[in-house]
């Protein structure tokens, strides 16, 4: 079930790469690697392992050169306390990689109880392209409240991605102006949640369980049997409340730009 989680959350890494038209893609036999068009080092430019046998010194020499090429920083996800990731934990260590940032790893294996929605609102699942700019729109302001850099969704401009059929995105009107998001990626059985944020006007509603919810019980049907996600601080009692359930810490191991 946690390496399904952590395939998942891979398979949807790439499907954001994937949303800008700018960004580099390398996949190989145990990594994934993906340069987007913004340079932060920590949010636009990742580098995950695929494969546990795989030679995590192997893993962070390719990075280094996949990203060096592009003058780039990057960041290595690795798993907090699983014994799959030890030996990248101690490699990234010795290569000088520091330990930016940290999000609980959470799981919810059974339906999620149904919410009610919030008086006034209308949520919509995305089914045009045109609807994107109000989920981005969204993306953008609630984000900046945990330090994501605007230009992170104004990268975002293939948006016919977010029509991925193992895919849902639902946005939530307030009087007709959308003011909450949530959107989920279906693979490997799980269904990933993602990019649950509320602008700050419409909080203390209740709109990110109901969204979370109604991005689960799509990715249940979707084909999963369990949801996965990585918290926020302002997420996870949220999602504890849920039912969500921490199972490990990520990590994120930065490398400086050259």
């Amino acid at each position: 079930m946690l390496r399904r989680a952590h395939l998942n959350l891979v398979d949807s890494s790439r499907w954001f790469f994937g949303l800008d038209p700018g960004a580099a893609i390398e996949a190989g036999e145990g990594w994934l690697f993906g340069a987007g068009s913004p340079e932060h080092p920590v949010i636009s430019n990742a580098a995950f392992r695929t494969d546990d046998s795989l030679d995590a010194g192997e893993l962070i020499a390719r990075a280094k050169e996949f990203f060096g090429e592009r003058g780039r920083g990057f960041s290595i996800w690795v798993r907090g306390g699983q014994p799959e990731d030890e030996d990248l934990i101690a490699a990234a260590e010795a290569a000088d990689l520091a330990a930016v940032y940290e999000m609980p790893e959470m799981i919810l294996d059974s339906p999620p109880k149904r919410e009610p929605t919030p008086q006034g609102v209308e949520v919509r699942r995305l089914s045009t392209v045109a609807e994107a700019t109000d989920f981005l729109k969204v993306a953008t302001a609630s984000y900046a409240d945990i330090g994501f850099p605007p230009e992170i969704f104004a990268s975002y401009t293939e948006n016919a991605g977010l029509l991925a059929p193992n895919a849902a995105v639902f946005t939530a009107y307030l009087d007709d102006e959308p003011v909450a998001i949530a959107a989920t990626f279906a693979s490997h059985r799980v269904a990933g949640i993602y990019w649950v944020g509320t602008l700050k006007s419409a909080r203390g509603r209740g709109l990110a369980r109901k969204m979370t919810a109604m991005a689960v019980e799509a990715g249940l049907e979707l084909g999963a049997d369990i949801a996965s996600l990585q918290a926020s601080p302002m997420g996870k009692p949220i999602y504890a409340a849920m039912g969500f359930e921490t199972v490990y810490d990520y990590r994120l191991l930065m490398s400086p730009p050259p």
